[in-house]
């Protein structure tokens, strides 16, 4: 097996952690925002017990993928035949992105939750639990993982060797304090420098003249995850300017956002909605 560091924890969600960890729970759902390391995590508890897991990820034809693909009663299908191995020891499946299962596969697994044989544990990783069965969720321990602290995070920060204050700032005001992605801004230039074009077109969407904004709902018409990026940026830049001078008309602005942003993730036309919250 590989070695996993354990992985950076608030301290809020530490205690549970620990306990959790120790006695795991036939079946646990690990929740939390993207980027704060929730897959790490569940592999990270597998380790812990000396178990290599198997791994349910999303597919497409056949194929995985992470962004655009589903866990479908196909793979449910196999899972099935694999609880029905006869193997000793311990045994871990790791269901990750559970919110892409499919209404189908949710209910071929709900069943496997019902009769679980006595060796198997489940993890559940998923970032929406609104988008599975509360049938499934009520039969989970969960595990919610927050953000780390403003401490820890600086800490990540100087374990990476980042000294630039300016990139530190940066880094750490994109990253709200979710792990995986400080680690990810602070180590991929590239990635750094495309999230860093995001944030200053999220400024321009909130602060720019009418035509700057219908440009940038142009920019980002035909790409739904950045267009989604977009407005949780410019989310948290509202958030920052409540807290020094809170308005009115700034904390009315965050309903449109969200306005937009729901519309967006429903499958909505991009460009439409983002130039619907600016007009």
């Amino acid at each position: 097996m590989t070695n996993i560091s354990k992985p950076i924890i608030n301290p809020t969600s530490e205690k549970l952690f620990s306990a959790i960890i120790t006695k795991l729970p036939q079946s646990l759902l690990i929740t939390g925002e993207s980027g704060v390391g929730i897959s790490t995590i569940a592999r990270y508890i597998a380790e812990f017990h000396k178990v290599s897991p198997m791994v349910i990820l999303p597919e497409k034809d056949e194929k995985i993928d992470i962004d655009k693909g589903v866990i479908g009663i196909d793979a449910m299908r196999r899972l099935y035949d694999e609880t029905r191995t006869k193997v000793t020891g311990r045994r871990i499946i790791i269901i990750d992105n559970t919110e892409r299962m499919t209404h189908q596969a949710q209910n071929a697994f709900l069943k496997l939750l019902e009769e679980p044989s006595a060796d198997m544990y489940f993890i559940l990783v998923s970032h929406s639990v609104d988008k599975l069965l509360p049938t499934i969720v009520s039969r989970a321990e969960n595990l919610n993982m927050k953000p780390i602290t403003s401490n820890q995070s600086n800490k990540l920060l100087d374990s990476l060797g980042l000294k630039d204050e300016k990139k530190r700032s940066q880094v750490l005001f994109m990253a709200m304090g979710l792990p995986a992605e400080l680690t990810r801004l602070a180590t991929d230039k590239d990635y750094f420098d495309n999230r860093s074009a995001t944030v200053r077109d999220a400024r321009e969407l909130l602060q720019g003249t009418l035509y700057q904004k219908l440009l940038i709902a142009q920019r980002y018409k035909d790409d739904r995850s950045s267009a989604l990026l977009l407005l949780l940026d410019a989310a948290s830049i509202i958030n920052k300017s409540i807290v020094t001078n809170p308005q009115f008309d700034t904390i009315n602005y965050i309903d449109k956002l969200l306005t937009a942003y729901q519309r967006i993730e429903a499958n909505g036309n991009i460009r439409l909605c983002l130039a619907r919250m600016v007009i």
